[in-house]
Order: structure tokens, then C-alpha cells, then sequence
């Protein structure tokens, strides 16, 4: 939270004295430069902002294609990013080519179906489609920093659609503490879902009633299904080439990942999604 500032008199005046000179100085230059200038202070404002809030900026000219729309329960700002430390950050690095690694391991659906992963839940853009390694996953179960053998056992990989050729975008890792310390740095920000109502299937697992949807027992038991009261605390991480995502690479929803018509919109309740794969509306993914 920034710290308000008192302004007394004297620096308000020194201000605007300051500001006047700047406008004048300004305008003596020649135009070009003072375009370039303009350019330059836009492109400083607009470093870490996501695609969503760049959408923003402009609605009516720029079409973010349904981003902006996506809830999916748990979306956070994670605002700009923290500073890391020379030491975290050489860690960092290190943790984040072991991550890509391991998601390289399946490069596709059915690479990790044959690994016997499974399916959780429909794919959903911005956040794909997991996989879930139930007989390996680790995730930080100590709520520890993330050691080389936790980040080569996510609880899931994620990929781009459902299909055997569909591609991985990122990994899901799992923790039963709160705010676990996890990755180096202070950047990455984990979650937790209540009231999850998810159902087994031939194929995984489905969540009849929308893959993050806070559901009512009454609810979940009118489908067949069993409510999770309360998800592991979860976090994903975006770094597979191509995948990278706008929003950070521990962005809850991550605008790499789309329908396949290249948007993000999606079915008009997804309380009824039933057994779908996909809560595109155009059931692609």
C-alpha cells in the first residue's frame, strides 16, 4: 500500500513551479523529440500491465476477445512485480529451467496419458486443461521452498486442449500450507478454491458444475458428484516456449491459452457443463 505523502504548501508551489518550466521546456523542443518522449512514457506505464488491463486502457478500439470476462473463481492481481534478490534470482532461474523441463516431458495429451496421468476437469481458456500425476505428484507438501525434486512433481501438467495432440503450456503445483514459501522470490502467489464439486469419469475427473464454481451440497449431490470443501492451496506456472504468460508466469489465468477461435469466451452457464471437455462457447479448444 503506497504511503500518502502530506504536501504542504511551499513543495506544492515548488511543483507546479517545476511543472510550468517542463511544459515550456517542452514545448521549445522540436516536435519529434517530444513524441518520442510521449512514446517512451507510455511504454513505461504500460511495462507489467496484463492483457486485460491493456485492453482497458482503450475498450473502444481494442477487442480482448472475452478475457476480461473470465472469473473461473479465483483470479488475482499480482500487480508489478517484486523485487528478487541476486541470490534468489540465480535460483530462480535454476527452478524455472527445471520446470520447463519437466513439462517437456509429455509435450502432448497423449504423452501424459500414457504416462497415466488423467484428466481433471474441462479445459477452460486461460487456464487449459490438467492433468494430474495422482500416483507421483508432489507439489511443496511442506510449504517449504520448492526443491529440485518438489518442482519435478507438479500435480499437474496443463495443456491446450483435450485432444491426444493437444500441447503443454504450463505446470500446476500443490501445497497443503498456506502461503507456502515455495518458488524463489517474493512473485509467486498461490491460491485455494472452496465448494468445488468435481464427479469421477471414464476419461478423469469432470466438474459438472464449473471447474472452480463455489457449488451447494444440494447442488453437487443433483449431479452424482462429491464437494470439495477446499482445494489444496495451488499455484500455476507458465513456462513453456510459445505458452509464456502476458500475465506473469504465475498468473492464475493466462492469455497464452484459447479457444480455438482464438478467444476466450465461453458457455453462458457454466454451472451446466455437465461431462463436456471444453467450456468454449464454440465447443472448440
Amino acid at each position: 500500500m503506497r504511503r500518502m505523502r502530506i504536501i504542504i504548501p511551499a513543495v506544492l508551489a515548488a511543483v507546479l513551479t517545476l511543472g510550468v518550466v517542463a511544459v515550456s521546456a517542452g514545448a521549445a523542443r522540436p516536435r519529434h523529440e517530444a513524441d518520442q518522449n510521449q512514446k517512451k512514457k507510455k511504454a513505461k506505464a504500460m511495462a507489467g500491465m496484463t492483457a486485460a488491463e491493456m485492453a482497458a486502457m482503450n475498450d473502444s478500439t481494442v477487442d480482448d476477445r472475452g478475457f476480461a470476462k473470465l472469473a473461473n473463481g479465483e483470479q488475482h492481481s499480482h500487480g508489478f512485480t517484486q523485487a528478487v534478490s541476486k541470490p534468489d534470482r540465480v535460483l530462480l532461474a535454476h527452478q524455472m529451467e527445471l520446470a520447463r523441463e519437466t513439462a517437456l516431458q509429455y509435450p502432448t495429451v497423449a504423452d501424459a496419458e500414457a504416462a497415466g496421468l488423467h484428466r481433471a476437469g474441462p479445459f477452460s481458456p486461460g487456464l487449459g486443461a490438467h492433468y494430474v500425476d495422482y500416483a507421483h505428484g508432489l507439489g511443496n507438501s511442506d510449504g517449504g521452498p520448492m526443491t529440485d525434486d518438489a518442482v519435478r512433481h507438479p500435480v499437474a501438467w496443463i495443456y491446450d486442449g483435450t485432444h491426444p495432440d493437444s500441447h503443454i503450456a504450463g505446470l500446476f503445483y500443490g501445497s497443503a500450507v498456506k502461503n507456502p514459501v515455495g518458488f524463489a522470490g517474493p512473485n509467486d502467489v498461490w491460491h485455494v478454491h472452496h465448494d468445488v464439486c468435481i464427479k469421477a469419469s471414464a476419461t478423469g475427473i469432470d466438474a459438472p458444475l464449473g471447474a472452480d464454481h463455489g457449488a451447494t451440497k444440494a447442488e453437487c449431490d443433483a449431479v452424482g458428484g462429491n464437494l470439495m470443501k477446499q482445494t489444496q492451496y495451488l499455484l500455476h506456472v507458465w513456462v513453456v516456449p510459445g505458452y509464456e504468460s502476458p500475465e506473469g508466469v504465475y498468473a492464475h489465468l493466462s492469455s497464452a491459452v484459447t479457444c480455438d477461435d482464438g478467444t476466450y469466451k465461453v458457455i453462458k452457464n457454466v454451472t451446466k457443463i455437465g461431462s463436456r471437455t471444453t467450456i468454449c462457447a464454440d465447443g472448440t479448444e
